[in-house]
């Protein structure tokens, strides 16, 4: 059996990855960031899966470190969760976790890799800030430039140029079981902060009587959190598809608002990552149009892309309850649609990658 050991974050349906690979081999997922999470999938169900740590604060020290701390632990979990034996292929969503993949690879521990680019931080702010994303913006260029293939969410991501064999990757939406009652809630999952307008939703929210789930957790929401409607649902940091699924199964809108809609957003050049959720579970989207995705929403029926106006995302939000069952319609269709695209691509890549 082939050996596929995948080394991603959290939030962009890294299970459903493992699901999908797991046709094609043995598939390990380590997940670093926020949380520390293991699983292991074999022909598309989940025989292995180990508890959550939760990590922010080591990730602090990691971002200071230049990734030394998630260099380290991903060497010692590949190392131990491949128990001896070669591993086929592996698959990195961090330049530290690239670079001890490489160092694997050169003690021939590892055969084929590939580096998955998600979002790219443009150099502004501080001197400091300018100068640390421009070090690690040349830290991910290398490692895009060492990986066998370059997987990108978006073609706007710079450091995808520097790998010939460079791929812009789907991502696989689940399929969440739906519910017989009425949606009455709105929904937001993400790394909350003031770019992402949750104050505006507070105030919709409190006008209109819509309960809010917020899940997720920053010093930023913590700092606001008393501005929030008196019944909103704090989840705070979840990793768990199912428990996701259940907050989203109430709600008739997905909140994916962000101020900065200019190059100078990180999220011009990334991916919504959280209407992944929401379209599990048949949640339209009210968005702004600033990553290179948010054209599907109005072309698909699915969402709503406005303006980052107090009066623009009112707005969206009413017509989205008032119209929730033909947008959920279109979900589905786009949903099978891009779920076969994603198939696709991965058939394709597989057959190649673990053959060469």
């Amino acid at each position: 059996m082939k050996q596929i050991v995948l080394v991603l974050g959290t939030g962009l349906n890294e299970r459903g990855w493992a699901k999908d690979f797991s046709q094609f081999g043995r598939v390990t997922l380590i997940q670093l960031g926020l949380m520390e999470h293991v699983e292991i999938w074999e022909n598309q169900a989940r025989v292995f899966s180990g508890s959550e740590i939760k990590t922010a604060r080591i990730r602090r020290w990691d971002e200071a470190l230049l990734g030394l701390v998630s260099f380290f632990r991903t060497w010692q979990m590949v190392w131990r969760h491949s128990k001896g034996t070669k591993i086929d292929l592996v698959v990195t969503g961090f330049y530290s976790s690239a670079f001890a993949v490489e160092l694997l690879r050169r003690f021939g521990k590892v055969r084929q890799t590939t580096f998955f680019l998600t979002d790219y931080l443009p150099p502004a702010g501080s001197l400091l800030v300018r100068f640390h994303r421009r070090l690690t913006g040349w830290l991910v260029r290398l490692a895009t430039q060492w990986a066998d293939e370059a997987w990108s969410l978006s073609p706007r991501i710079p450091a995808m140029a520097a790998n010939p064999r460079r791929f812009i990757v789907p991502m696989h939406i689940n399929a969440n079981p739906l519910p017989t009652t009425k949606r009455e809630e709105i929904g937001y999952i993400g790394n909350p902060s003031h770019d992402h307008a949750l104050d505006i939703l507070f105030e919709i929210c409190k006008k209109h009587s819509f309960r809010l789930n917020l899940i997720g957790d920053s010093p930023y929401l913590q700092s606001i959190k008393h501005l929030a409607p008196a019944d909103t649902r704090f989840h705070g940091l979840l990793n768990d598809e199912e428990k996701i699924g259940a907050v989203f199964a109430n709600c008739f809108c997905g909140y994916a608002i962000y101020r900065n809609v200019s190059p100078s957003s990180y999220s011009y050049y990334g991916f919504p990552s959280k209407t992944l959720y929401c379209f599990a579970s048949n949640v339209p989207v009210v968005i702004t149009q600033v990553a290179f995705f948010n054209e599907n929403f109005e072309k698909r029926g699915v969402g709503r892309v406005v303006e980052p106006t107090p009066e623009a995302i009112e707005a969206a939000i009413l017509q989205l309850k008032a119209n929730y069952a033909t947008y959920s319609q279109a979900i589905d269709r786009f949903r099978t649609e891009w779920n076969a695209g994603a198939e696709a691509f991965h058939r394709e890549r597989m057959s190649v990658l673990l053959n060469e």
